[in-house]
């Protein structure tokens, strides 16, 4: 049987397999001249073959009772609620309390006498090792247990000489937490003031559209909305890719988190990594006093808009793409990087693809942000809807500056050949404008802006499949857009020979609205 004297006998060799520390860690709580019977309890030699029980190294058993010989833990009290660890000049650990293993949620037996150089090659104690010099490392944040704490690292003295360090932990999340979820809530608060008009009217509008491809870009937002994939809205100026970004807002999982937008086009280059980022107090001449939470931090738990991403300076798209894949921010003059867990949605009018192969884009970011793509069509696009829309515009307009007007029919046929380079944006602003500058009743092409008013707009021809010219008959509005909608749908079912199938596709119809028409038209068709 092994006594406490052959276990203080370097001599002895040790051949035993390494299993974790029996719950007599604490060697101070035994009388050394008990030792023998914890020994005969833990260390029980079976057979000739040293097969043993419970066992440990008896080297690590030596080392701790050295040191507790060496009485240099009376300074420490075993019930502070504090974390505290020490370790001698060499980085061993000889002491580790329970609070410490409480905190930071690990086995304490695991870790007493080892070498800390070796388990945490970058813990901050070891620098006090170095330098001397004691240290303060606040709100560190630990991934693997999601907890925060405050460090005091000193070195531990003998007299004149620095026998080791110790390091006190102090759990400071749910503090930290609350500190954190206040500040955020009142920035958030405060982006909301921004928005207050736009997300009135998100909240009002409806989504105006029958035809087929808006419907199909409709459907593909509602399908990834209840998940977290990053989307990608792609389209021209004015086609209302926020629009789309908001059916995917309110119909996800984080509907009731906070909902952030901003335009990478309209922050200087200078300024956007602090904007999207933040910073901190005194970080930079002019920095506000208490710093600043950046976009990722204010939507924390909810969504980010980023409309505009192609116009992203080259040299954010790698801090961006850092932030996408580790789920971290770096605030601008913090050490200390901030967790966060954001759904993204881009949106741009640019040609990504072609920006990454002419180096404009980064190839990496572009793949991480289009998980799901989702292009928004252009109005010339959508056939129909463009006069859904304008409908849906004058009535709007017309209430909201108390007016009672209607659209001369040889608008809706400009309309019609216009090919709105600003898409939906355009005709509302078109309509807008006509509203507020009619004299009449009836907005005239005198109404419109100057270049809907050039010759060659005037004189386009509407383009039918068999390049025929539409004929005004001159009836009533209602009735003139009834017999237009007849003269596009019977001759594109002439031009495929009578398909349907093919007519309705050509015309992006929704198929109960297409067949309705047809039949109202009391024709046969094949």
């Amino acid at each position: 049987m092994l006594t406490i004297n052959d276990l203080m006998n370097p001599n002895i060799k040790d051949k035993e397999s390494e299993l974790e520390l029996p719950e007599f860690t604490y060697l101070r709580d035994i009388n050394l001249e008990d030792f023998d019977s914890v020994i005969h309890k833990y260390v029980n030699v079976v057979d000739k073959k040293r097969n043993i029980v419970g066992a440990v190294k008896t080297e690590r058993l030596r080392y701790l009772i050295s040191k507790q010989r060496e009485n240099i833990l009376t300074q420490v009290l075993d019930t502070m609620k504090n974390g505290f660890v020490a370790i001698d000049r060499d980085s061993r650990i000889f002491y580790v309390n329970h609070a410490y293993g409480q905190i930071l949620n690990i086995n304490i037996s695991k870790i007493l006498g080892r070498y800390l150089s070796i388990i945490e090659p970058e813990a901050t104690l070891l620098n006090v090792l170095k330098t001397k010099k004691s240290q303060h490392v606040n709100n560190q944040f630990i991934k693997s247990i999601g907890t925060y704490v405050d460090i005091n690292t000193h070195p531990l003295m003998d007299g004149d000489e620095m026998v080791g360090a110790y390091s006190i932990f102090t759990d400071v999340t749910d503090v930290n937490e609350l500190h954190k979820e206040v500040k955020r809530i009142s920035a958030v608060a405060e982006e909301y003031g921004k928005q207050v008009k736009a997300e009135k009217f998100l909240a009002k509008n409806k989504i105006i559209g029958e035809s087929k491809i808006y419907l199909d870009c409709v459907n593909k937002a509602l399908k990834v909305a209840n998940t977290d994939m990053m989307v990608l809205l792609m389209g021209e100026n004015g086609t209302g890719k926020e629009i789309i970004a908001n059916v995917i807002k309110s119909h996800c999982a984080r509907k009731n988190k906070p909902f952030i937008t901003v335009n990478c086009s309209a922050i200087p280059e200078s300024l956007i990594e602090s904007e999207l980022f933040g910073y901190e107090e005194g970080s930079f001449t002019g920095a506000s006093k208490g710093g600043k939470m950046g976009k990722f931090e204010l939507a924390d738990g909810g969504t980010l808009f980023m409309d505009e991403i192609g116009d992203m300076p080259y040299q954010m798209q790698a801090k961006l793409l850092r932030v996408l894949q580790e789920g971290e921010i770096e605030k601008v003059g913090r050490q200390n990087n901030i967790p966060i867990d954001v759904r993204v949605i881009a949106a741009t009018n640019k040609p990504l693809e072609q920006m990454v192969k002419e180096g404009a884009f980064r190839e990496d970011l572009y793949y991480r942000l289009n998980v799901v793509s989702i292009h928004i069509p252009a109005l010339r696009e959508r056939g129909n809807d463009m006069l859904l829309l304008t409908d849906y515009f004058l009535e709007r307009y017309c209430k909201k500056y108390e007016r009672d007007l209607k659209i001369d029919r040889a608008v809706y046929q400009i309309f019609l050949a216009y090919d709105w380079p600003g898409n939906v944006r355009e005709l509302q602003n078109t309509i807008e404008s006509a509203v507020v500058l009619c004299d009449g009743e009836l907005i005239t092409i005198g109404d419109l802006p100057e270049s809907m008013n050039a010759k060659e707009v005037q004189a386009a021809e509407i383009k039918l499949p068999d390049s025929k010219k539409y004929v005004m008959q001159f009836d009533t509005l209602k009735e003139e857009v009834e017999n237009f909608e007849k003269n596009v749908i019977l001759q594109t079912i002439n031009y495929f020979d009578g398909n349907k199938q093919k007519a309705m596709e050509q015309l992006g119809v929704p198929k109960r609205t297409f067949y309705r028409k047809v039949a109202n038209f009391g024709t046969k068709t094949k």
